[in-house]
């Protein structure tokens, strides 16, 4: 860490569990609005443990929805909505597939929850029009692109 970092660092150490709250009430903000989504899972928050809420990573319920996670954050740029793509696994970067020889298959439950994963701004300071922006497009969204079966076993097909 250089100078200037930990000069920084130790200044925001002081305000580092006010953030965290700021954070914690905007993540309790985005739950109850997007609750009743069937086309996403939100982030757990066990009861008997303190979340830092820096990231509020949704999963996409791809069977649900008629777009991928790439599309799906195309729309979400459209409208004006900022997102993080994160946790790439090991064996997506280009690294580790050229050196061992990674490849997709080789690493089902990894690849299924990166094809999945989006996480929505969450930062202290955000305010409830950013906050109702971000929740009322992804509800949109999701609303926009789900899909339903025709009956048990059938293809899927767009609920429009």
């Amino acid at each position: 860490m250089t100078d200037i970092a930990a000069a920084i660092g130790i200044h925001q150490l002081r305000r580092a569990e006010e953030m965290r709250e700021q954070r914690e009430a905007i993540a309790a903000q985005y739950v109850q609005p997007l609750g009743d989504v069937d086309q996403i899972e939100l982030p757990e928050d066990p009861p008997n443990r303190i979340h830092s809420w820096h990231l509020f990573a949704i999963r996409l319920n791809l069977e649900r929805l008629d777009v991928d996670r790439n599309a799906f954050i195309d729309l979400l740029r459209e409208r004006g909505v900022g997102f993080s793509v994160h946790w790439r696994s090991l064996h997506l970067h280009p690294y580790y597939q050229e050196t061992f020889g990674w490849r997709r298959e080789d690493f089902p439950v990894a690849t299924r929850e990166w094809q999945r994963l989006i996480s929505l701004p969450i930062f202290p300071g955000m305010t409830a029009e950013e906050l109702a922006h971000v929740v009322g497009v992804v509800r949109q969204l999701c609303q926009r692109h789900a899909v339903v079966k025709r009956r048990e076993g059938a293809d899927r097909v767009p609920a429009r």
